[in-house]
């Protein structure tokens, strides 16, 4: 069996949008949480995401169990994809299934991290007791024994095909936003896509807008606002 095809314990969970597959290991996660509720994660967000979606492709990740795929797998035109990636083993399995409950035809998903270069860098899943960190993995500096996996780090460039149209790119990869921002240069300077970001404890939005001017000056990226804890640069003229 591949790790999108194992068995884990899991559990099942449905909101407006669509099936969940949570794996029990990431059940008292705030994302999990409300969706074994029945709720919309960052429902705000994925409003906002609709609105600009228009005849493009999005990039969206870190996938976690994959609560955003369903309804930008529906809002997304016809011929277009979503391109997706989790480096977490179980969140990649959990997400392959959430695409299945849902059928979802139009989702290219990767079991990837990305960043500014191809690498293989060390992706923290655990902490030191064993917890599961689940969507809070990241790449660390030093593998970490019992609580690191290898992870394949990849560009955002080399995911999506030259002479895609992309209008949105959404990151949620815990702080590694920036390097992976320089791995999609193409993607960004090609189409000027809405630039949707977590932010976290230490961010300061205003300073990846001006990065975004430097890396596309022809864009005239502006920081718009924050909202769940996303903030939004959109390109002038668009």
């Amino acid at each position: 069996m591949t790790e999108s095809t194992a068995y884990f314990p899991h559990l099942k969970a449905m909101n407006a949008y669509g099936f969940y597959c949570i794996p029990e290991a990431f059940k008292a996660r705030e994302v999990a949480k409300r969706l074994l509720a029945g709720e919309v994660n960052e429902p705000r967000t994925l409003q906002i995401m609709q609105q600009f979606i228009d005849n493009g492709d999005v990039v969206s990740g870190g996938a976690f169990i994959g609560d955003f795929l369903p309804i930008l797998s529906r809002a997304a035109k016809r011929g277009a994809f979503v391109h997706s990636f989790e480096p977490n083993p179980t969140g990649f399995a959990a997400t392959t299934r959430t695409i299945a409950f849902n059928g979802l035809k139009n989702v290219k998903l990767s079991p990837v991290a990305v960043g500014r270069e191809a690498a293989v860098l060390p992706l923290k899943i655990a902490k030191a007791d064993g917890t599961p960190l689940g969507g809070m993995s990241r790449i660390v500096d030093v593998p970490l024994k019992g609580q690191t996996v290898d992870v394949q780090l990849v560009r955002i460039d080399d995911l999506v095909d030259e002479g895609r149209k992309v209008t949105i790119v959404q990151l949620d990869v815990e702080g590694h936003e920036w390097p992976a921002l320089q791995g999609a240069a193409r993607v960004i300077s090609d189409n000027h896509p809405l630039v949707i970001l977590e932010t976290l404890v230490g961010q300061e939005p205003e300073e990846i807008a001006q990065s975004l001017r430097e890396m596309c000056p022809a864009s005239g990226y502006q920081l718009m606002g924050m909202m769940e804890r996303n903030a939004f640069y959109r390109p002038l003229g668009r």
